[in-house]
């Protein structure tokens, strides 16, 4: 029996996986899920206080913190472009340099895969709360969205294994929908096997006009593996502004995907 989730039921979770909550007015009226997903070297506090902002009918909003401290020599650096909150965590297993001297986009995911998927999505949604994963919206941004990427093809992949493998079909494991924001395409993307089925779950990915996170490239290879994806490129004056939307024309394409979404 699916029932609407309290503060207390999270309480397990622990410091490594902090949360911010945002309810519905009244919570009785929640019929979805929306896991936030900040960028590197921020928190969860900015994408709680934009969930209180957007306020979006019926969605129970949760903020997820990463599960990893940003060390203090690379904050100045990532925050510069990515994060502007006072506390400074990342998604990935271990910060590593490309070939270019930048920080890899896709540092691996497994530990947060690990405490997103199995001790909030499993343990307190679906376990003990009785929701399902299309009852879940996934919002990431920069790393963030990469991660909701990746969470996404993994849980996908879980699924395709347990019934390779005689499995009963259970309920859905594909999310209701993401929205990645100036994300990378993680490699439990593209690494997928070839003839694996794609990943049911829709996704809106946005950012600037003329930079890579939209771009044909970008777009193709997330196609190959996602069978609904949507774009909204932003005229910015610079190809890598890829910072959260600022105004009502680059919110809207977000707020008619969510609203599509919650429709189903």
């Amino acid at each position: 029996m699916t029932r609407v989730p309290t503060e207390a039921d999270f309480a397990g979770l622990g410091s490594d996986l902090a949360v911010s909550l945002h309810f519905p007015d009244p919570p009785a009226s929640t019929t979805a899920i929306l896991l936030l997903f900040h960028g590197l070297g921020d928190a969860e506090a900015p994408f709680a206080a934009f969930a209180r902002a957007v306020n979006l009918p019926g969605v129970l909003a949760i903020a997820v913190r990463g599960p990893s401290v940003l060390p203090p020599s690379l904050v100045a650096a990532a925050t510069a472009t990515f994060g502007q909150g006072p506390q400074h965590f990342h998604w990935g297993d271990d910060l590593r340099l490309d070939g270019a001297g930048q920080l890899d986009d896709d540092p691996g995911f497994d530990r947060a895969v690990q405490l997103v998927d199995g001790r909030l999505i499993q343990d307190v949604l679906v376990k003990k709360c009785g929701w399902r994963y299309d009852d879940v919206l996934l919002f990431g941004f920069g790393q963030g969205g990469t991660f909701a990427l990746a969470l996404a093809a993994r849980v996908a992949a879980r699924a395709t294994a347990a019934a390779a493998a005689g499995s009963k079909p259970g309920d859905s494991n594909d999310f209701k929908g993401i929205v990645a924001i100036g994300a990378a395409v993680p490699s439990a993307v593209t690494g997928a096997p070839t003839a694996a089925p794609r990943f049911a779950t829709p996704l809106l990915v946005c950012g600037a006009a003329g930079g890579e996170a939209v771009s044909e490239e970008t777009k193709e290879l997330l196609r190959r593996r996602f069978v609904s994806v949507e774009t909204a490129a932003w005229q910015r004056a610079s190809d890598e502004d890829n910072g959260m939307p600022r105004n009502r024309a680059e919110m809207l394409p977000i707020m008619q995907f969510i609203a599509k979404r919650l429709q189903r």
